[in-house]
């Protein structure tokens, strides 16, 4: 079983890189499994995943880095025995240093079975200034950390843009690969890409530039980490990954009482997508993260989001829906404002508008 890790900051891409990169390597007849760690107190992506064709476990309610690290082994294991899949790619939070999480599993004993690809993270080039600008410390860790690089959304940068911001990567991160995309479209970039990363599994031993054992200093991506502080306690704000990007979040599950039709459910998942950033942009107008809600109607599945301030809703037609009743999930995790906020803003919008649009709910 060869273990990937994809990181990236909230709204980079990564569960839709998880998808794209799983469902290749199922097309090229290799069995893929999936980790997802959720901060929020409801699993939110993996309905997603499972909803595209993967086979996905959650671990919700905090970050693997820190909080759930012992939770990490239990469920690699458990995935292993279950599945036993070629590739076991894990997406951690939004705001997890993949370094971390490499050295905890090196540290656990799986056996010659089990082995470590390279990392992989996402960079939204769409927002990488502000990134840089408010969580410059934090994102550059996450490139250091990096074998490889996937610079997303190029659709939304000119040129002169996307050579800045690759220069910035290679200047953090000389040894690492990049690769400039849109996860989004098919393209070469990304099946050579996916290919390297199959050469990878099948060489056994990495083809890509590797980071340096904990301990080792000398031209580590990431100093800061020794073997003192790679534990990671959960006491100390330090050492807790939320801290550095200033993080809250919060989620809660629905159930909708009768069906809607198409249109009604569209109308009603950009209603309580746009009334809750509007509330959140009242307490911080710049922020940053991931607002995401997923909607199944009984006949159809819905996803919608919104990554920053500036973003408009954007809503996905999944398919059909493979929940019986009528469920929908409301995930927010953003920048500068108090969780209890979060979940008062959600409660209030959900029931609110509910009522305004003639729909029932219940929990």
């Amino acid at each position: 079983m060869r273990i990937l890790i994809l990181s990236g900051f909230l709204g980079s891409g990564k569960t839709t890189s998880v998808i794209r990169i799983g469902n290749y390597l199922k097309a090229k007849g290799y069995t893929v499994a999936v980790l997802v760690n959720d901060i929020g107190d409801v699993g939110v992506d993996g309905q997603f995943i499972n909803e595209n064709g993967l086979t996905s476990k959650e671990m919700p309610r905090g970050c693997i880095c820190c909080t759930l690290r012992y939770a990490l082994e239990g469920n690699i294991s458990l995935v292993q025995a279950l599945y036993d899949p070629d590739f076991l790619l894990i997406e951690p939070t939004g705001v997890a240093f993949p370094l971390r999480i490499k050295e905890q599993i090196k540290k656990m004993d799986f056996g010659p079975e089990v082995s470590m690809g390279p990392i992989i993270t996402l960079i939204d080039g769409s927002k990488f200034g502000e990134l840089m600008e408010h969580y410059g410390e934090a994102i550059t860790k996450q490139i250091q950390n990096a074998d490889m690089v996937l610079l997303n959304k190029k659709d939304l940068l000119d040129r002169e843009q996307l050579a800045q911001i690759k220069a910035t990567i290679m200047s953090i991160n000389t040894q690492t690969q990049i690769y400039v995309l849109s996860m989004k479209e098919d393209s070469e970039i990304f099946t050579t890409m996916v290919e390297t990363l199959e050469s990878d599994f099948k060489y056994g031993e990495s083809l890509i530039s590797t980071i340096p054992d904990v301990g080792s200093s000398k031209n580590s991506r990431d100093p800061e980490i020794t073997s003192n502080t790679q534990e990671c306690k959960t006491v100390d704000n330090e050492d807790n990954d939320l801290y550095h990007f200033n993080v809250n979040s919060y989620a809660d599950s629905y159930e909708l009482s009768g069906t809607i039709g198409k249109d009604e459910a569209m109308e009603f998942i950009i209603d309580i997508m746009d009334n809750i950033k509007t509330n959140i942009l009242g307490i911080n107008p710049r922020f940053l993260g991931h607002l995401k809600m997923f909607l199944h109607t009984g006949t159809i599945t819905m996803k919608a989001s919104v990554t920053s301030y500036h973003d408009k809703t954007h809503v996905e037609l999944i398919g059909p829906s493979t929940k019986s009743a009528g469920k929908f999930t409301v995930f927010a995790a953003v920048t500068d404002v108090a969780r209890d906020s979060l979940a008062g803003i959600i409660e209030d919008v959900v029931t609110s508008r509910s009522c305004s649009l003639g729909i029932t709910i219940s929990k």
